[in-house]
C-alpha cells in the first residue's frame, strides 16, 4: 500500500502541476484535473487514492504559523503517513507520523523531525534548510478542513503565492519551478540553473519548459 500511495504522488506530480493561475485570474474552478494550489491537488489525489482502497483522509499543516496548507493522511497497516501532494516541490514519498526520516530527489533534500504531537518537515536547496512546514499528527475534524478549503481564497488569507506567479512539475528527471519570473530547475546530483521568462508569453514558456498546455486552465473563465 505505500507503493501505491507514494506511486499516486510521483504520478500527480509529473501530470498535475502546482500552480496559482486560478487565483491570479480569478478563475472558478470547475475540474481537478489541470492541478491548482495545494487544496486542488490535495483533493485530486484524495480522490484517487480512496478510489483505489487506500484509507485516506484530509489533513492541515501550518506554515508561517497558519493552518492554510491541506495535505492527506494515509492509515496504512496501523501507521500514520503523510501524503504531501500539495507542495510546491517534489515530495514523492511519505511521511511517517511516526519516525524520522530524510530523502534526497532531484538535488533536492528533505527530513522530518518528530515532535510530542507534531511533525516538521524541512527542505535543503542550494545548501540552504528552511522549514517548510509543521503539522499536527493527531486527527482534524474533517469538515473543518473542507471549510478552510472552501474559504481558501477569501481576502483575509495571504499565502507565499498570493500576487506572484507558481508554476511547477516533474518534467523527466527534472523539477521545474516558475516562481516569479523566473524558472528554476533542479536534477540529480544537485544540479541546478535559473533562467528568466517572459510572462507576457506565459503559455508559450509553458509549453517549451514543461510540455504542458496551460489554455485549458485559462479558458474556463470564459465558459
Amino acid at each position: 500500500m505505500i507503493k501505491l500511495a507514494e506511486q499516486i504522488l510521483l504520478d500527480k506530480f509529473k501530470q498535475e502541476p502546482f500552480h496559482n493561475l486560478y487565483l491570479l485570474n480569478d478563475i472558478e474552478i470547475k475540474t481537478r484535473l489541470y492541478g491548482g494550489t495545494c487544496s486542488d491537488k490535495t483533493l485530486s489525489y484524495l480522490e484517487t487514492a480512496r478510489g483505489l482502497g487506500l484509507d485516506a483522509h484530509l489533513h492541515l499543516a501550518n506554515i508561517g504559523g497558519q493552518p492554510i496548507h491541506r495535505l492527506v493522511r494515509l492509515e496504512i497497516e496501523g501507521r500514520r503517513y503523510f501524503a504531501d501532494i500539495g507542495n510546491g516541490w517534489p515530495t514523492i514519498h511519505l511521511f511517517p507520523a511516526d519516525e524520522a526520516i530524510e530523502y534526497k530527489c532531484f538535488g533536492l533534500s528533505y527530513h522530518s523531525e518528530v515532535k510530542a504531537n507534531s511533525l516538521e518537515i524541512y527542505l535543503t536547496k542550494n545548501g540552504k534548510t528552511s522549514l517548510q512546514m509543521i503539522l499536527d499528527t493527531e486527527i482534524p475534524d474533517e469538515s473543518m478542513v473542507r471549510q478552510s478549503i472552501a474559504s481558501r481564497f477569501c481576502s483575509s488569507i495571504n499565502y507565499p503565492f498570493s500576487s506572484k506567479l507558481r508554476f511547477s512539475m516533474i518534467v523527466g528527471d527534472q523539477f521545474r519551478f516558475i516562481r516569479d519570473q523566473h524558472i528554476e530547475i533542479y536534477g540529480e546530483e544537485a544540479y541546478y540553473e535559473e533562467h528568466e521568462i517572459n510572462t507576457a508569453r506565459l503559455g508559450l514558456e509553458i509549453l517549451s519548459y514543461f510540455n504542458y498546455d496551460i489554455s485549458p486552465i485559462l479558458n474556463q473563465k470564459n465558459e
